[in-house]
Parts: C-alpha cells; sequence; structure tokens
C-alpha cells in the first residue's frame, strides 16, 4: 500500500531543511516555543501533522513506527527534500529514528527530545510498584490505553492546568490513532536497539524534570554508540515549554554532534 502523505503545517525558510515530528496526542503546534526562535534566514523549517493526528488521514493501521515513517519519508519526498536535519519530540523521536534507519539518505542529523526508548516491555496491567522502570511505564501505558474516555478528559484539563502546552489533541477523533500508537510504536524496544547502532550523528536531549524517559537508558545508548551519539540536559519537563524553546533552537541549529 503507498504511504499517505502528510500535511505540511509549516514550510517556510531557506536553506538545509529542518523537519520537525511531534508527539504521541499532539500536532505541529507542540513546535510553537521553538517556531518563534529558529532562524528562518539559515533553514527551511517543516513541520507536519503525524499520521493519525492534526489534519492528517487517519486510516485504519497499526500505526506503527514503519507506518509513521513511510508517510514522513513520502511527504519528505514529495516536497523534494534529499537530505534535512530530523528533530522528533517524545513519539515523534522514534518517528524520526526509523526515517533515519528506512532512508539514511535523507537524515544528515537527529535531534531527538525526550526520547521514549525501552530495552524491555511487559504486557502487564499490574506492576506500578516495581522496582524496574519498565514495568512501571508498562502499567501505566496499558491503564491510559483501557480507559479512553479518562484519557481525554484528563487531555481536555490541560488547557485549563496547563495552558503553556501547546498541540496536545487526544480526543474522539484522534483515540484509535493514539491508543495504536501507544502500542505499537511506544511500547516496543526496537528503537533502544537501533539507537545503538545507527550510523547517523544524533543527540538524544532530556529535562531533568522530565518523568516520562528512562534516562539511564539515553546514557547507555550514547555509551554503546559513541561515534556518532551525545546527549545533553535541560532544566525543563517533557513538554516545550517557552523557557525551552531558545535553547531547544539553539540545538537544533548548532551542527553536527
Amino acid at each position: 500500500m503507498t504511504a499517505p502523505t502528510l500535511p505540511v503545517k509549516v514550510d517556510r525558510g531557506d536553506g538545509p531543511a529542518l523537519v520537525l515530528l511531534h508527539g504521541l496526542g499532539n500536532n505541529h503546534e507542540s513546535w510553537t516555543y521553538v517556531l518563534r526562535e529558529v532562524d528562518e534566514t539559515r533553514n527551511r523549517i517543516i513541520a507536519p501533522d503525524l499520521l493519525g493526528f492534526g489534519d492528517a488521514p487517519k486510516p485504519q493501521v497499526d500505526y506503527t513506527p514503519g507506518e509513521h515513517a513511510d508517510a514522513v519519508i513520502a511527504t519528505l519526498d514529495e516536497l523534494g527534500v534529499t537530505s534535512a536535519v530530523v528533530a522528533g519530540h517524545s513519539m515523534g523521536c522514534i518517528v524520526a529514528a526509523e526515517v533515519a534507519r528506512k532512508r539514511p539518505d535523507l537524515v544528515s542529523r537527529l535531534v531527538l527530545l525526550g526520547a521514549p526508548t525501552f530495552r524491555r516491555i511487559r504486557r502487564t496491567r499490574r506492576r506500578f510498584g516495581s522496582r524496574v522502570a519498565e514495568d512501571r511505564y508498562s502499567a501505566i501505558f496499558n491503564a491510559i490505553a483501557d480507559n479512553p474516555d479518562l484519557t481525554i478528559t484528563a487531555a481536555k484539563g490541560l488547557d485549563v492546568f496547563a495552558p503553556l502546552v501547546k498541540g496536545m489533541e487526544i480526543t474522539v477523533e484522534t483515540w484509535p490513532a493514539f491508543r495504536s500508537s501507544l502500542q505499537h510504536t511506544i511500547m516496543q524496544t526496537r528503537t533502544y536497539r537501533d539507537l545503538t547502532v545507527l550510523p547517523v550523528p544524533t543527540l538524544l536531549v532530556y529535562g531533568r524534570l522530565d518523568v516520562f524517559v528512562i534516562k539511564r537508558n539515553l546514557k547507555s545508548i550514547a555509551r554503546r554508540n559513541r561515534r556518532h551519539v551525545r546527549y545533553e540536559t535541560l532544566l525543563g519537563p517533557h513538554e516545550i515549554t517557552p523557557v525551552q524553546g531558545r535553547t531547544v533552537a539553539e540545538l537544533l541549529q548548532s551542527g553536527p554532534n
């Protein structure tokens, strides 16, 4: 089946392409604070809505890393992009890494913000108190997947309680893509293994207050792939805040690792 193309919500500037891929349950607006800071005279900035989210097609597929990446690749090919710095936030990190694995000719550099990487995943629903981080996250993810009404209601509450969070969009319309992406793209271990051997310059960035990533896994990736991967910490949470916007923009445009 031919991969669908994605709606490109931002395409502006001149120079080498800088592609911004948003996270799970978000759309391109999650990059709002970064877009305010990037230098459009240095880069062509491209930000799509990923498959199943925002204005993107919402096919009845499994929403695997490969399906998300194929849609990104089809879109970049249609835009005439032959090489790009590809940045991902949260789930967008997994999609970006998969794009690099499938089409290394397209990716000159990866910048991954808050990458959810797991060495193992259990399909358990009763390990909230486990000492093993992967078990706790597995239990949380399964609880989210099993409770659409609660998850959608909680997402709506972010507009009130976390107004600085941009692009959050978990609705009845996006729920099938959200749930399937959670189960098939987030809850997998191949991205961890891929990043330990991927021969692409990669910067892993995580916030010191980020509770959604396993920091030791990111450090392990950098240690095992010393030639191509380094990591950097920021003072901030998982979501991209106004305070982080300028720093992230600088990291995106700072050149090779």
